[in-house]
Parts: structure tokens; C-alpha cells; sequence
């Protein structure tokens, strides 16, 4: 009958209306960051059918969610802008901000709702909380405070909590491990004298110190040269080791003229192996002495590499009061571990035309005041700081689904999770599935404009089509009201 068409077109009609609000959404929000398009899913609604009869029902239509495609990734001028390349979503809350407690967790509160979103321009707002340009607090995990027996924490495995940046001035870390490794050329003509570089050193009271390093090879008699007292490096002189015997080179390690006595220097002999293919051209030993051991001294087993010196800065004690490890020897893979002497990798004396610094470095810095924050690869929320360092203070874990598509969609390109979705769980980033997190980037709406064009124009159509079945079902019924004339 006619009616059953007229039926038939009006969903028709209903369905590509709901389309064309999809679309309108679509377009909308073609420029909204981490936004994710609607597109319309449309299946046919039977009343009744058989081998015999088939009754129409029209047309039905549902949203069909597109969340798992990925939409452009564009560079971002901000250093807390990240887009993510695969399948992980970002954790936020909806909150507001306070300016309670100052650092810490306090000054948010909100409904404790996680919900997700590829939305990734955050930056910070006027109470150090990161948040994303439609509002949502950036959840992840803490990392503590590196201390110098754990110098690298590890991030905390319990809940989520929102990122709020400590600004705080970074107090000064002492140096507790120093690496040393050079070639010396075992060539070298006699009575040769090199610039062996500088170890800087952060001391007790947080200052830079750095420690300048000379090294003497025998020279024409045969001797290494004594390193005489004196007002500028000590009270002890040391005396040359002899002719002939052991030790071929000597390196002297002087304290910086602002330390407590003046340049106060420690003298260390080395001993290099001459056995092919044993320890020829590595140091096999070495011996220590010091000009004022009162302010810089050090210890040694003389077989393991490692230099124990302690060390009194200005304006302390004269007691030494820091103990420094500085590694001659090849570093051992176990930090815990005493580098080894006749292993490649620390010092060496093989032919050469000159010194060949390859390694001087040593932990710890001086304090530093908060000059910055940003986001890396790895997800590492970090601060930055005067002194050069760099503080990671979260990292950020990506969640991933089965069913990306099956997420309840809320305002501001959140998500809420459903059992539709199929929660897996959370990772960091590069792991368990969740892809790359891109740095100085966002992740721009996956709405394609020419497709929604397209759409548009068919859906137009296809309502006008179905108007048109209603004005000839319509004519057919007047044709019927006709006949009884």
C-alpha cells in the first residue's frame, strides 16, 4: 500500500537527517585536536518477510564510532605537546585546579573519573597541573626524587596521579663516581709532559671543582719528575720514584687553588703490563700519594681500577668529609662492582703521536634553579633547570583496547571506558601494543573534508529521493480517495 511506502520514505527521511547531523559534527570538527569522526551505519528494518510476502519497514541508522584510525601528526611549537603513533590513549580527568599545597597532588579535585583521549596539547596551567586545550588533567606515574643511592628511581607501578610540575630550585647533587680513560702513547719521547684535561667535580657544599689532570712520562735519565711542596699545592713533597724503576707514568691530580689548602695535588704512579696477549699496554697497578693529606687524600687496593679519594672543601672541616670513586680501570657492568685494571676500556698506553682523551665524566651537579618542562620519546615528564640538568618527575602510561571503536564518547575528545571496549591495560610507551609517543607534536581530527563533502552531497540526494517517494505515495492515496467520486 501506499501508506507502507510513505512509512518507508519517512525513515528514510529520519535516517538521512541523522547522517547529515553526523556530517555537521564532522565538519565541526575537522580542526579539533585528537577529535575522532561519526560516520553513519545503515541497515535496512523489515516488519515481516517469507517465501511469500515481504512487508518493508524502511530504514534504520546508527552511529558507527571511528576512534582506531589515526588522524595527522603535526609539529607543535610546545615541549608538553605529544601525539601518539598507534593504538595507546592518554589518561586524564576533568578538575579544577588550586593553588593548594604548592607542589603535589592536593590542589585538584574533580569526580576521580579516568577517561582517555588522543588530545595532546597540554600545557601547564596557573597551579603547575598539565591539562590539554579542552580542560582534561594529564594523569601518569610519579618518578621520586634521584638521590645519590638511587641516582635513577625508577616510576611508581600504583595509581595514576595527576602531573603537576615541582618548580622548586634543584638542590645540588655531590659527585660520588668519576670515570677517567686515555691512551697514553707508549711511544712517547722521553721527559713528555700532557694536558690530560680537567674532572670536574661537584664537592660537599654543592660547588663545581674541577680537578686538572697532568701526566709525566720518564724522562731522559730515566726518572718521573718529584712534585715539590709549597704554599700552592701542599705541605708534602713528593719525591720522584727512581730510576728504573716500576711506574712509567705519573699523574697528578690537583685540587682546584679555591680548595681548602690551596692546589693540594694527589700523585698516582701507574704500572702498564708489557705480556703480549696478556695485559701488554694496560695498566696493571698503580700507587697513591698526596701533598696534604689532610684535605685530599685517597686509597686503593692497587689491582681493581678504583681511585677512593676523600676529599674537604672549602668552607668545611679539614677533615676530608666526601668520598669520590674515580675509575682508571674499565667500568664493570655491575655498578656496584670495582672497575677492573687489566681490562680494555679504562686507561691504556699503546703507540699513538699524542694523548687520546676518550672518557671524563663524573656524577653529581651543582644546585639549579627551574627553567622549563617538556615531554620526550619515552614518555618522561621532566623538568629543566640552570645547572644544565634534567629532572624526570613522571611518565606517562598509554592505555590500549581491544575495541577502540566501542569507547562512550563524552565532550572535549575524552573518552569513557565501557566493557564494549575491551580494557587491556597500561604501558608505557613502545610497549604492550600502545605505539610511539611523538614528541613536539599533535594528533589533528581524522576527519577527511572531501569524504564528509561527498557524504553530504549523497545524503542530500538521497533525502531528496525519499521526499519525492512521500509526494508520489501521496498522489497514489489522493488517486484512491478519487475513486468513490
Amino acid at each position: 500500500m501506499a501508506t507502507v511506502a510513505m512509512n518507508s520514505a519517512i525513515s528514510g527521511l529520519n535516517s538521512f537527517q541523522t547522517q547529515l547531523n553526523y556530517i555537521s559534527d564532522n565538519v565541526a570538527n575537522s580542526q579539533s585536536i585528537g577529535f575522532k569522526r561519526i560516520d553513519a551505519n545503515f541497515s535496512s528494518y523489515v516488519s515481516s518477510s517469507n517465501e511469500r510476502l515481504f512487508s518493508s519497514g524502511g530504514v534504520s541508522v546508527r552511529p558507527s564510532f571511528v576512534n582506531d584510525k589515526q588522524g595527522a601528526l603535526v609539529q607543535s611549537e610546545s615541549n608538553t605537546s605529544i601525539a601518539i603513533s598507534g593504538a595507546g590513549w592518554m589518561p586524564v580527568q576533568e578538575g579544577t585546579s588550586t593553588a593548594n599545597g604548592l607542589t603535589g597532588n592536593s590542589g585538584l579535585t574533580g569526580n576521580n573519573e579516568t577517561l582517555y583521549t588522543r588530545r595532546g596539547d597540554f600545557s601547564l596551567d596557573e597551579n603547575a597541573f598539565l591539562k590539554n586545550g579542552a580542560g582534561k588533567f594529564l594523569f601518569a606515574r610519579s618518578v621520586p626524587a634521584p638521590t645519590a643511592a638511587v641516582p635513577n628511581p625508577q616510576p611508581n607501578q600504583g595509581a595514576l596521579v595527576p602531573v603537576r610540575i615541582n618548580q622548586a630550585a634543584l638542590p645540588a647533587l655531590q659527585t660520588a663516581t668519576a670515570f677517567y680513560a686515555a691512551n697514553l702513547p707508549s711511544n712517547a719521547p722521553a721527559g713528555t709532559v700532557y694536558n690530560g684535561g680537567t674532572v670536574t667535580m661537584t664537592d660537599a657544599t654543592g660547588a663545581a671543582r674541577a680537578f686538572s689532570v697532568t701526566w709525566y712520562n720518564r724522562d731522559s735519565t730515566g726518572d718521573l719528575p718529584a712534585i715539590n711542596a709549597s704554599t700552592a699545592t701542599g705541605t708534602a713533597t713528593i719525591p720522584a720514584p727512581g730510576v728504573a724503576t716500576v711506574p712509567q707514568w705519573r699523574a697528578v691530580i690537583t685540587a682546584p687553588t679555591s680548595s681548602a689548602n690551596g692546589n693540594e695535588s694527589l700523585v698516582v704512579d701507574f704500572t702498564f703490563g708489557t705480556q703480549v696477549g696478556v695485559d701488554a699496554g694496560l695498566p696493571t697497578g698503580f700507587t697513591i700519594q698526596s701533598t696534604d693529606n689532610t684535605t685530599l687524600d685517597a686509597t686503593t687496593t692497587g689491582t681493581d681500577g678504583r681511585l677512593a679519594i676523600v676529599y674537604s672543601a672549602p668552607g668545611l672541616t679539614a677533615t676530608p668529609t666526601q668520598t669520590i670513586n674515580l675509575e682508571f680501570g674499565a667500568p664493570n657492568a655491575v655498578s656496584t662492582t670495582a672497575s677492573a685494571l687489566t681490562q680494555s676500556g679504562g686507561l691504556t698506553s699503546f703507540g699513538g703521536s699524542s694523548i687520546s682523551l676518550s672518557r671524563i665524566t663524573a656524577d653529581g651537579y651543582p644546585s639549579g634553579s627551574y627553567n622549563g618542562v617538556g615531554i620526550d620519546s619515552a614518555g618522561n615528564v621532566y623538568s629543566t633547570y640552570t645547572n644544565g640538568q634534567r629532572r624526570t618527575q613522571y611518565q606517562v602510561a598509554l592505555a590500549t583496547f581491544n575495541n577502540a571503536n566501542g569507547l562512550v564518547r563524552t565532550d572535549g575528545e575524552a573518552f569513557r571506558d565501557d566493557p564494549a571496549a575491551g580494557f587491556i591495560g597500561l604501558n608505557q610507551s613502545l610497549q604492550g601494543g600502545t605505539g610511539s609517543i611523538n614528541p613536539n607534536s599533535i594528533e589533528n581530527s581524522n576527519v577527511d573534508i572531501g569524504s564528509e563533502f561527498t557524504k553530504m552531497i549523497v545524503a542530500q540526494r538521497s533525502y531528496s529521493a525519499n521526499a519525492r517517494l512521500i509526494t508520489t505515495a501521496d498522489e497514489m492515496l489522493q488517486e484512491v480517495v478519487n475513486l468513490k467520486r
